[in-house]
């Protein structure tokens, strides 16, 4: 599973079937870049600083980061840095969404701590001991690249093993959260809450007053609180992940863009519309009627 690497990063997979790969990259450093899949960074030995968008932390054994797509990291200042990467294919993901999310510490730790690293110069990020670390590398034999399982005859074994690693992680992260045992800084229960309820119900109408009557505080101690953690305001946020859930319908889905306006909780097309030209950002789209 070992691999020397220093500045090209695999960003491909092997086989059209294939949606899964997992790989250890020795004395790892790299530019910033960005790819279309998920990656799941698990650090192995060593130490550095990982760079994720505008934010930097240190790392060290045991540290795991969940990197969306079209995210971009580096690795700098590496010293013996061994870093696993399992990457998976965005629509793998996606396509077991709605049952993943039943399971707890699953939208901490694919959406929610992903949001916050970048916003929260503090960590927030899962981290395994050594007792977790050595029994997920038994895990992983049957994701890698260089086993056995890594052949098309295999992909139903690897399909279960990609969503038992997920959920192992998400499980790990979801009692360190509640246990305060993780790098959490300044996230507390009620504005966890909140961001789960915002992943579940984007598409739904909410206001300020039903956010702060769910967690029992008034308020402006609601708002304070939230703008510590997210440094914005809950509606801020709502409309940020609206823009990003409808903008990954556009670009992988038949549907047209008043139907994924609808789906995303906007008024209507042009305010969609608006809110993806605010963002500034470009996107690559289907034809849609």
């Amino acid at each position: 599973m070992n691999i020397e690497f220093h500045c090209i990063e695999e960003t491909s997979f092997d086989r059209d079937d294939q949606f899964v790969r997992a790989f250890t990259y020795k004395n790892y450093y790299i530019p910033p870049h960005r790819h279309d899949f998920y990656e799941i960074n698990i650090v192995l030995g060593g130490n550095g600083i990982h760079q994720i968008e505008s934010s930097s932390f240190s790392v060290e054994r045991g540290d795991v980061f969940v990197i969306p797509p079209k995210t971009s990291h580096a690795y700098y200042q590496t010293d013996c840095l061994d870093v696993c990467h399992v990457i998976i294919k965005d629509e793998f993901i996606r396509r077991n969404q709605k049952e993943a999310q039943s399971v707890h510490g699953y939208l901490q730790l694919m959406e929610i701590e992903p949001i916050l690293r970048q916003r929260n110069a503090e960590p927030i990020f899962l981290h395994l001991d050594i007792t977790q670390l050595s029994e997920l590398q038994w895990e992983l034999k049957y994701l890698e690249d260089k086993s056995i399982f890594n052949q098309k005859c295999y992909s139903a074994i690897q399909s279960h093993s990609v969503w038992k690693l997920i959920y192992y992680l998400s499980d790990i992260f979801y009692k360190q959260i509640n246990e305060k045992k993780t790098k959490i800084g300044k996230l507390d229960p009620q504005t966890l809450n909140t961001l789960e309820y915002l992943h579940q119900h984007f598409s739904e109408k909410i206001t300020i007053e039903k956010l702060s009557e769910r967690v029992f505080l008034s308020r402006s101690t609601f708002l304070r609180k939230f703008q510590d953690v997210c440094g914005c305001s809950p509606i801020q946020y709502l409309n940020q992940y609206r823009t990003k859930k409808a903008i990954d319908l556009l670009e992988t889905s038949s549907l047209s863009k008043t139907e994924i306006a609808n789906l995303c909780g906007f008024y209507d097309l042009s305010h969609m519309m608006r809110s993806i030209k605010k963002q500034g950002i470009s996107i690559s789209v289907r034809d849609h009627n």
